[in-house]
């Protein structure tokens, strides 16, 4: 890996350290620079400012959702297999990644500046996999035509994204998991194609 492109995803990681325990507003690129052993001016060199850093992390972060939801679909047959695998990692990425869940759940999301930058594009752009599912499912005939593959996708995300939300505002003190089976009959059971499903693997 080059060194600016590592020295940047360091800066970045302590980005995310410092914003989930702090807000956007409490923190500062000193404390930023501290974490990543780096210079205050260093920082500089590869963002404008502490607000082109902040909205920076959902790039970095969703490039690497999209790299490892790749891996983990590849071998899965089957659209219906494939939706539970994805609430499957959704679900795992937020628990494993908690200080990025509540910068972006917790703050970005319910920013207005937030929907006119081009973080906000890129991460609606990230989405195309679970679209291309459903898609590939209503072709298939197991996921219901009747509604627009744009609503479902919404509707799947939309469930998502508040679980999470929760699990982040309770101070994640249960094991955000034990939602997986629950979340993935209830979407399945919405979206799906009466009396279509597939067979559905139990190996996630």
């Amino acid at each position: 890996m080059p060194k600016k492109v590592e020295k940047r995803q360091t800066i970045i990681q302590a980005a995310i350290e410092v914003f989930g325990k702090k807000s956007f507003r409490d923190s500062n690129i000193s404390e930023i620079a501290r974490k990543a052993n780096v210079a205050e001016g260093t920082i500089y060199q590869y963002f404008a400012n502490k607000e082109d850093l902040f909205f920076s992390i959902p790039i970095q972060k969703t490039k690497e959702f999209c790299g490892d939801l790749e891996l983990h679909l590849q071998g899965i047959i089957g659209p219906i297999n494939k939706i539970r695998k994805f609430i499957w990692y959704y679900l795992y990425f937020f628990k494993t990644n908690p200080e990025y869940g509540r910068i972006l759940m917790l703050e970005m999301r319910v920013s207005r500046s937030f929907v006119r930058t081009k973080t906000y594009g890129f991460l609606r752009k990230s989405t195309s996999e679970i679209l291309e599912i459903i898609q590939e499912g209503q072709k298939e005939g197991v996921i219901r035509k009747d509604t627009s593959p744009y609503v479902i996708r919404q509707l799947t995300l939309g469930i998502l994204e508040h679980v999470v939300t929760r699990w982040l505002l309770k101070g994640e003190k249960y094991d955000l998991m034990d939602s997986y089976e629950d979340i993935s009959k209830l979407v399945i059971d919405g979206i799906g194609q009466a009396g279509k499903f597939p067979e559905i693997s139990r190996e996630d």
